[in-house]
């Protein structure tokens, strides 16, 4: 059971700003913590309390800025988003709590005044702050994993009971995309699109035919594509990798990572941007 909780999908991929956000709040309660209830003795420590404390809270901004928005932009295949689990970011909160533990206690070991009291062990800082973190770290994913995947669950299920669906006109349009260098381009039928996945700087046409599904490949940007296929209407972006085509979308699912449509043509769900309209997700499938 406890396994396949593990197993769950969960989200990273939020906007830098607001794991700096994150890390500033962090950080500013860890100095505040630290400032008004003085654990580990630090009553009789001698010098500026608040500036000792501001040390810690300072250290711990910068640790935890430095896990959720550096690390993430250079190890980006390992963070995305769709590879998320809640055992993934149950182990990077355990990993955030320990990194932050031995640099306080390095910062520490600098700049404690031992003259009243004995310089603080990385044993007994390691124990005191998995011992006021290890808790909420599991209560807090537990509930967010649980408040998303319901809401998400809720709306995908509201979607499909008042599903209607409506013919597409057919358009039996050619459309040729010309690749960024202006040497190699595709031609597909409008009609036959089922969606559209940017990988790297290539940008790969999924095209159904009598054989099944078939990928063509261009080096371009899905921005570029995008702005070829906008003026028609049931074909949408709607995820920074994905355009999809609207026909050929079935059903919506949710999860606490977001949303998926999924299609009897393709074998793997496509995701929703988190930030799409909910009140636009209906317009997605057919």
């Amino acid at each position: 059971m406890i396994l396949k909780w593990i197993k769950k999908p969960y989200f990273f991929e939020l906007p830098p700003k607001v794991h700096l956000s994150l890390a500033f709040g962090v950080g500013f309660f860890i100095f505040l913590f630290i400032y008004l209830f003085q654990p580990f003795g630090m009553a009789n420590l001698g010098g500026n309390l608040f500036l000792y404390s501001l040390g810690f809270g300072l250290v711990t901004f910068s640790t935890q800025a430095i896990l959720f928005v550096l690390i993430p932009l250079i190890f980006k295949n390992y963070f995305r988003d769709e590879n998320w689990t809640i055992g993934k970011n149950i182990l990077f909160l355990l990993l955030l709590v320990s990194c932050i533990s031995l640099c306080n206690w390095l910062y520490n070991n600098k700049f404690q005044n031992t003259e009243n009291t004995e310089l603080l062990t990385l044993e007994k800082i390691f124990t005191y702050t998995y011992t006021i973190s290890i808790f909420p770290i599991f209560i807090f994913t537990y509930f967010s994993e649980y408040f998303y995947r319901q809401k998400r669950e809720k709306v995908s299920s509201n979607i499909m009971a008042f599903k209607v669906s409506t013919p597409v006109e057919v358009k039996n349009e050619s459309i040729k995309i010309i690749g960024d260098n202006n040497k190699e381009n595709i031609t597909f039928n409008l009609d036959n699109l089922v969606y559209i996945n940017s990988q790297g700087n290539y940008v790969c046409f999924y095209i159904s035919t009598d054989k099944g599904i078939e990928e063509k490949i261009l080096r371009n940007t899905l921005t570029n594509v995008n702005s070829n296929l906008k003026k028609y209407s049931n074909i949408i972006k709607c995820h920074k990798s994905y355009i999809i085509n609207t026909k050929f979308m079935d059903s919506i699912s949710g999860n606490a990572r977001g949303y998926f449509l999924e299609s009897k043509k393709m074998s793997k769900p496509i995701p929703v941007s988190r930030s799409y309209p909910i009140e636009k997700l209906k317009e997605l499938i057919n």
